[in-house]
């Protein structure tokens, strides 16, 4: 039977439409937010950032999910507009819906915790060190100020996820499409990451507000790996030839990455305690990649 729907903010976004089939799948009526006029529906609404009034909340909807952000490390470097929509827009909107008796979990990120601490808890103190990753630090702060001021803090979840990883996730097509001419990959040793896949992340985010679990929680993989021994399990399970592997740094090929964390993954103590998600196995990560990346095309 299905319970109480669920709006997602940011139906076209990268884990959004994942978390909307997800949700689906699980039995719930939801609805999306979208800016393309020419897509709405019934259960697509429109929804400006800069006008919360502009979203028309669904009498029926208990259970709303902040997914869209900007999220482009260079923009959010470099782009005012940025800056709002994640530090002033995102807490606005989610007042908003708090105010109408929501249950809301807004979407943050690994980066705010600087990347120098193995497995951080979700309540460590944060070290935030780049444009992105400081105006998540800002919009953590402002989502939580605003759950404060409504009286309904027992209402906010705000769930920091790892690296998530698709199909279409960089550097995946590259590197298929490499394999796929006999072509060596060259994968990055000094880039660690904790990967999960689109599919875990929106399961996650679905038992979240499922259970109204509240407070800081985390979705991370389970190892902190380098890009280096991903493309290894990743060849592997692919039945791709690890000759075509050549590693490489980021520094030696003269890439400035922003967020070069040694050490990636998140604790999940609490949040395991508080919904009996745990952290995903590389294994199961390059398994639900499988069910969608096809090497042999």
């Amino acid at each position: 039977m299905s319970v109480a729907a669920h709006l997602v903010i940011g139906a076209d976004s990268f884990v959004g439409s994942c978390l909307i089939e997800t949700l689906r799948e699980r039995g719930h009526r939801v609805y999306g937010t979208t800016r393309r006029k020419d897509t709405l529906s019934p259960e697509r609404l429109f929804c400006d950032f800069a006008d919360p009034a502009s979203l028309d909340v669904p009498p029926d909807a208990t259970c709303a999910h902040i997914v869209a952000a900007a999220t482009d490390y260079a923009r959010c470097a470099s782009v005012p507009e940025s800056h709002t929509v994640n530090t002033v827009y995102t807490p606005r909107l989610a007042g908003e819906l708090l105010n109408k008796g929501l249950f809301v979990s807004f979407v943050s990120s690994n980066s705010v915790f600087g990347g120098d601490r193995p497995w951080p808890h979700e309540d460590d103190p944060h070290d935030a060190r780049f444009p992105y990753s400081i105006q998540k630090d800002l919009a953590e702060k402002g989502v939580l100020q605003a759950a404060r001021d409504a009286g309904r803090e027992d209402h906010l979840a705000i769930v920091r996820l790892t690296k998530v990883l698709g199909p279409s996730s960089s550097p995946l097509p590259a590197w298929l499409a490499a394999w796929r001419e006999g072509r060596a990959v060259r994968p990055f040793a000094d880039l660690i990451f904790a990967p999960v896949s689109r599919r875990f992340a929106a399961l996650a985010l679905a038992v979240i507000g499922e259970k109204r679990a509240s407070g800081s929680l985390h979705v991370s993989g389970a190892e902190n790996i380098s890009y280096v021994a991903f493309a290894h399990a990743l060849a592997e399970a692919l039945g791709v030839d690890p000759a075509l592997i050549s590693p490489t740094t980021a520094t030696a090929e003269g890439v400035e990455i922003p967020f070069k964390p040694q050490y990636s993954g998140l604790g999940m103590t609490r949040t395991t305690a508080c919904t009996g998600l745990k952290p995903q196995t590389i294994q199961d990560v390059i398994a639900d990649l499988a069910l969608t990346l096809d090497s042999s095309n």
